[in-house]
């Protein structure tokens, strides 16, 4: 399947070239921008950032599908879906920015900052700079992790008893409804059928899905000293 993007693609990605470094930095830049204006602005200020980047995330989901979906740039209209885990992501985390519902707030935290960044440093596609396909996935990617900073930075949530186990509860029941769901369709949302890219965490845990199965243990101490470290970070 990659192999086959690869070939279609006009203008090959290229991982640490220079358009990949720029969009990095780009979000980088935005991300600080949102933890800076989050701990000096006021609390209205602070809401408007994060229905900011709320709205965003889910404007850009709206403008990334409808050229999909008028393109079929994957093939199929059933490997267009929103249903990779980023794109589900993206509905959590606006939701979390919107509502501040801490089940949200923590699937934002512990999944975007492992999982989801994962993609940015090892992105998952075939096209590079200057297709559509480029600026939608780090305008995709990099609002997630603004979302999570803004969490972090504006919202300033902290995370209770029982998220981390509750947060991997979740990311496991997104896998178990992708696993049937591929099979159906015969795609591969949430990686369940292969790695995304030659050479991610995933190639070096066995075949799919079970390398999933291999990184629970390992996620959940991931996740428990992310929690621990945030909390001691807040009371210190």
């Amino acid at each position: 399947m990659n192999l086959l993007f690869l070939a279609k693609a006009q203008f090959p990605f290229v991982r640490w070239a220079e358009p990949h470094l720029a969009a990095l930095a780009i979000i980088l830049l935005i991300g600080v921008a949102i933890f800076v204006w989050g701990h000096r602005g006021n609390e209205l200020h602070r809401q408007r950032l994060c229905h900011g980047v709320a709205y965003f995330l889910i404007g850009e989901m709206v403008l990334e599908f409808g050229w999909r979906w008028s393109t079929l740039h994957y093939g199929s209209l059933a490997e267009n879906l929103p249903l990779h885990f980023c794109s589900v992501m993206m509905i959590v985390a606006a939701i979390a920015l919107r509502w501040q519902w801490n089940w949200a707030c923590a699937l934002v935290y512990f999944g975007v900052l492992t999982a989801s960044i994962q993609a940015l440093v090892t992105p998952a596609m075939a096209d590079g700079y200057p297709s559509p396909i480029y600026y939608f996935f780090f305008a995709s990617h990099g609002a997630l992790l603004w979302a999570a900073i803004a969490v972090l930075g504006v919202l300033r949530w902290k995370p209770q008893r029982g998220d981390a186990l509750r947060s991997l509860l979740l990311m496991d029941a997104y896998l178990l409804c992708a696993i049937p769901l591929n099979t159906w369709l015969g795609t591969n949302y949430g990686f369940t059928q292969e790695s995304p890219v030659p050479g991610c965490i995933l190639d070096y845990l066995g075949s799919a899905p079970w390398y999933y199965l291999w990184l629970q243990l390992p996620a959940l101490a991931i996740f428990c000293f992310m929690a621990r470290l945030l909390n001691y970070r807040i009371h210190k």
